[in-house]
């Protein structure tokens, strides 16, 4: 029999997918009846209100406390009496001018403005260098010179490369490290990050989608019979309606076209299907690959995580990417890297939140942006945005722009969030950092990058990045099929052919070589 079709719009009055209020606290009354998210247990806070222990100990070399109490159990204990004695107020973001790290730790109250810390050497534990912690960086003891993070380290003899690993605060002996943990432990900032846990209310009549998932529009939607993705005939170029059951572009094989009918997929880490493979659970993805382009990009993309790469004038470009893998104490190389990459995608959202209007899904309450830089998975396809990666620009160990990429295979990247800071606008640091994601995905063969644009600043776009609008009709059917962030019909879709692009940092001369 003929398939059925179901009408959306009296739940879809409202408007359009990405909602611009200014707060993420707006009425929930519009929101999909048919879908809730299961309640989480609550989780038993670890503060108290006992006082904070004393100030800074006048001695000059920590080796006898250390050597009593080495190693990872020593360090939990001293962050857990740390965690338990701290009553410090939460700096109010808005007043933090400088977004890094240590910024982020004052406002999150894990340390306390003007708190004074140390230099620690390693072995000897020796007090190498002592200052006060504010919000512009660390104001040296001996010399009144204001330092960021790392300038402190190399101002007292050392380069680690490890800087926070080895600066102590001087009250509680809980290293920096240690507090970037703490931060990211924070009931607060853990629910940033938690998988959007989405699913149809028990007893709901549908369970399906509320919006299509290519222009998030409402109306007349055809349902996938696999997973609650909908979408409008005509957004997906389909002239025939099935007589039977119809599976949408994500359950069925990239290679086959077909869907297996035991349901079981393999993944590709590029958000690709194809036939066989173990049932998916998307909480905890398995890395899998469906051809060696998909791996190589995947790999290279990975590669990079936390490596910062300086550029000219002081700048340096990171790739960063959320991981909720344990830490074991150890503090090698890779654990340090991915605390520090965890940290600033914390700081990152607080830069996208400054530039961008809060965007909230109305069906579903998920902040877009939020959800985008945290890389947050869901078993809706429409909002499940894991595999995103996060790019920042940096100056002085502040972060004044940021962008979200993610790689759907070879094909194609989508980039629907770029942003910079207020007082770094128009000076050119958005094109430094938009540049260095296109020369990554062009080392990655990646063949085109997709942004969506403003009207106002679609020329903008065209004129100075030379991108070009999405008018092909086959690129139009192509991207249908993939699952790009949604905007509203009136953001216009630009592209850019990454083949033969030439470096911007490199010269004309290294760019004839490089090709």
């Amino acid at each position: 029999m003929a398939y059925n079709f179901r009408n959306r719009n009296l739940l879809n009055t409202r408007g359009a997918y990405l909602g611009s209020s200014g707060s993420d606290s707006e009425s929930q009354d519009d929101s999909d009846p048919d879908f809730l998210t299961p309640s989480r247990t609550p989780r038993r806070s670890t503060q108290n209100n006992t006082a904070r222990a004393g100030g800074a100990s006048s001695i000059r070399n920590l080796s006898g406390k250390r050597a009593r109490g080495n190693g990872k159990e020593h360090r939990r204990g001293l962050r857990e009496r740390h965690r338990r004695r701290r009553r410090f107020s939460q700096v109010p973001q808005a007043q933090i001018n400088r977004r890094t790290v240590l910024s982020w730790l004052i406002g999150s109250g894990v340390i306390e403005e003007k708190e004074v810390v140390w230099y620690v050497a390693a072995q000897s534990g020796n007090i190498l260098g002592e200052g006060k912690v504010n919000r512009e960086g660390i104001l040296c003891s001996c010399c009144s010179g204001q330092l960021t993070v790392e300038e402190f380290e190399v101002h007292s003899g050392r380069k680690t490369r490890k800087p926070y690993q080895h600066i102590n605060l001087a009250g509680s002996q809980v290293s920096l490290l240690d507090c970037q943990i703490e931060a990211w432990e924070d009931k607060e900032e853990e629910e940033r990050r938690t998988f959007n846990n989405i699913q149809p209310a028990s007893k709901a009549v549908d369970r399906n989608d509320d919006a299509c998932m290519v222009c998030a529009d409402g109306g007349d939607l055809i349902c996938c019979e696999r997973c609650p993705s909908t979408f409008h005939p005509r957004c997906i170029f389909m002239e025939i309606i099935p007589q039977g059951d119809w599976l949408c572009p994500y359950c069925i094989c990239k290679y086959c076209g077909n869907g297996n009918g035991n349901g079981l997929f393999m993944q590709c880490s590029q958000y690709h299907f194809r036939c066989g493979g173990e049932p998916l659970d998307l909480m905890n993805p398995p890395v899998a690959f469906c051809g060696s382009s998909c791996r190589k990009i995947y790999e290279g993309l990975h590669n990079l995580l936390g490596s910062q790469n300086e550029l000219h004038d002081g700048l340096t470009w990171t790739l960063l990417q959320r991981t909720d893998e344990p830490f074991t104490g150890s503090y090698g190389e890779e654990e340090y890297k991915r605390i520090q990459c965890n940290s600033k995608i914390a700081v990152a959202w607080l830069v996208m939140n400054e530039c961008f209007l809060s965007t909230v899904d109305r069906h579903t309450r998920a902040n877009i942006v939020q959800s985008i830089v945290y890389n947050r998975g869901s078993y809706v396809t429409r909002i499940n945005y894991s595999g995103f990666y996060t790019a920042i620009l940096e100056k002085n160990d502040e972060i004044i722009s940021v962008a979200s990429i993610r790689v759907h295979g070879k094909r194609l990247a989508e980039m629907p969030f770029i942003g910079t800071r207020g007082e770094y606008r128009r000076l050119g640091m958005a094109y430094v950092l938009e540049n260095c994601i296109e020369s990554t995905l062009c080392s990655l063969k990646v063949e085109k990058l997709v942004i969506p644009s403003v009207s106002q600043l679609t020329g903008m776009w065209m004129d100075k990045y030379f991108f070009s609008r999405v008018q092909e009709e086959r690129l139009v059917k192509e991207l249908s099929l993939y699952n790009t962030v949604m905007f509203p019909s009136s953001v216009v879709r630009l592209h850019k052919n990454l083949a033969m692009l030439p470096d911007l940092n490199l010269s004309p001369q290294e760019n004839e070589g490089h090709f």
